[in-house]
């Protein structure tokens, strides 16, 4: 070899080592960002982070999470996602519609993994379409204006003498979104009657609206901070002695009478999924949103005989899981 080729080799060799010592190297950041509490996020995080691992990026070894939580106050997300954007995240996971809005606007060049949004996300202004998004914003889209109605629907079925219902929703929840559901109510001839909440230093005065509207049920609508208090509004509906229908299978595992909602654990999955596919250079532009495909219907006996209630034979067949 001469000499002159020999050192072009040697500039090569030297020019490209750093570049794959890079790649070898890389430290990926994900943020996470959500209106809940930090002990009723760990396990979508863990989830998230457990499927990622499945894709090459594993926590500790070249994965970094930098998780943000505003424990049920909302405002606090825009000084949360600022945070997060310091720190330069390669994509930020976020909870809700208005955490995806906060790590939008504090973030607009980092991508946003949905996780999951409550509106529609083309009405909200968030993507440009479900197909083609278009911008930084992708993932799962979970509606609530259309889960709200269903919830209402079927626990007219176990309550059929029910003329009165109360819908708690998130002090967040959009209002056109509440509209439906009480015009869907109304179709079948009840009474909805929306109370809100931040979190649980407004239950006791909920719950005492709640009796003194003399509802014979309650429906829980989509929120973190909800999903982390199951136990505490099962327990609450017990005392007031009426029963109460959930978003998530898990909640009617720590109480609630009735549970219908996609299962959490496989959405988070499917979140996972779409950082994995960031993470190795698809854009959020290209990711169609997903929504889930399947609903559980889930009926926890126990609290139903507690509260002396005889669930329907025709909807003990519909559910997907009966708690004994």
């Amino acid at each position: 070899m001469r000499k002159q080729e020999f050192g072009i080799l040697v500039t090569l060799f030297v020019c490209l080592a750093p570049v794959s010592a890079y790649a070898e190297q890389k430290v990926w950041r994900l943020g996470f960002l959500t209106p809940g509490y930090r002990d009723s996020g760990i396990s979508s995080r863990i989830t998230a982070v457990a499927e990622l691992e499945a894709y090459g990026f594993v926590e500790g070894k070249n994965l970094v999470v930098d998780a943000r939580h505003a424990d049920g106050v909302a405002e606090q997300l825009p000084e949360l996602a600022r945070e997060l954007a310091q720190l330069r995240p390669d994509a930020i996971i976020a909870v809700s519609t208005p955490a995806i809005r906060a790590a939008r606007q504090a973030a607009p060049d980092i991508p946003v993994v949905m996780a999951f949004a409550g509106e529609d996300p083309v009405a909200s202004g968030l993507v440009s379409s479900m197909a083609r998004p278009g911008g930084m914003v992708t993932g799962m889209a979970l509606l609530a204006e259309q889960s709200d109605p269903k919830r209402v629907e079927l626990m007219a079925q176990a309550v059929p003498e029910a003329k009165r219902i109360v819908l708690l929703a998130s002090r967040y929840a959009d209002e056109d979104r509440l509209g439906l559901a009480r015009q869907f109510a109304t179709a079948l001839g009840i009474e909805l009657t929306v109370v809100r909440a931040q979190n649980s230093a407004d239950y006791n005065a909920v719950f005492r609206d709640i009796a003194k509207a003399g509802a014979a049920a309650l429906v829980v609508g989509s929120s973190p901070v909800f999903f982390r208090d199951a136990g505490d509004l099962a327990a609450r509906a017990a005392i007031v002695g009426i029963p109460i229908l959930c978003e998530w299978r898990e909640m009617a595992e720590r109480g609630c009478t009735f549970a219908y909602g996609p299962d959490v654990q496989s959405m988070y999955r499917t979140v996972g999924r779409y950082v994995a596919r960031l993470f190795k250079g698809e854009k959020p532009s290209d990711l169609p949103i997903e929504q889930p495909s399947k609903f559980d219907f889930t009926i926890n006996l126990r609290a139903a005989k507690a509260l002396g209630l005889t669930i329907p034979p025709t909807l003990l067949a519909r559910a997907d899981e009966v708690i004994e």
